[in-house]
């Protein structure tokens, strides 16, 4: 009995560490997109249809916005920097619109590091980590939000950028054809959700 427990202890094992191996590279394509992408978020000021109307209509004016501030920004370190110093301008730009269709709400932004699960999107898919994020918050912010990548310009309504802007043809393979890596992806997240709980 116990040589029984002992082997299924080794293969447990080495199961455990064929599958850590094999994520090294993926786990480098990861972290790869967490230090070359910069994500938006923008939280509603409730679930009512109306808000949650207005939410996509400050993002539409937002990304609109958001092009001339990336038009010749090229590496990751200079979008860190020109989010940072048109915070302002997207606030204002997010709160103009707000107050042209009617609505009193304030609009708070701010530039920080936010924590995302795993997300699909029409062509791409990142992994759950964290990612550095401009995060506006209409009214009460305690609608539905909506988020997406804000450099490289990859979202609807910014224009036609690609995440081989600022990553590597390997890396942007992953997240362009990530149905090949389902398995991969899910194991991040799980990882990723644990050290989000132990605050790692």
């Amino acid at each position: 009995m116990f040589k029984i427990r002992l082997f299924n202890l080794a293969l447990v094992s080495a199961l455990v560490s064929v599958t850590l191996f094999s994520m090294l590279g993926f786990s480098s394509s990861c972290n790869e997109m967490y230090d070359n992408i910069i994500r938006i978020r923008i939280l509603a000021n409730s679930d009512s249809q109306i808000d949650q109307e207005l939410k996509f209509k400050v993002r539409d004016a937002v990304l609109e916005k958001s092009k001339s501030m990336f038009g010749e920004v090229n590496t990751y370190e200079d979008a860190l920097a020109v989010t940072d110093k048109n915070l302002d301008a997207l606030r204002e730009t997010a709160q103009n619109t707000v107050y042209e269709l009617g609505f009193d709400y304030s609009v708070a932004v701010c530039f920080k590091e936010e924590f995302f699960d795993t997300r699909e999107y029409e062509d791409f898919t990142l992994p759950a980590g964290k990612y550095k994020t401009a995060v506006f918050t209409l009214g009460e912010g305690k609608g539905k939000n909506w988020w997406c990548v804000i450099f490289p310009q990859v979202c609807v309504g910014a224009c036609s950028g690609s995440l081989e802007d600022t990553l590597s043809k390997e890396t942007a393979d992953k997240a362009y054809n990530s149905k090949n890596y389902t398995v991969k992806f899910k194991t991040v997240e799980i990882f990723e959700n644990i050290k989000k709980y132990l605050d790692f």
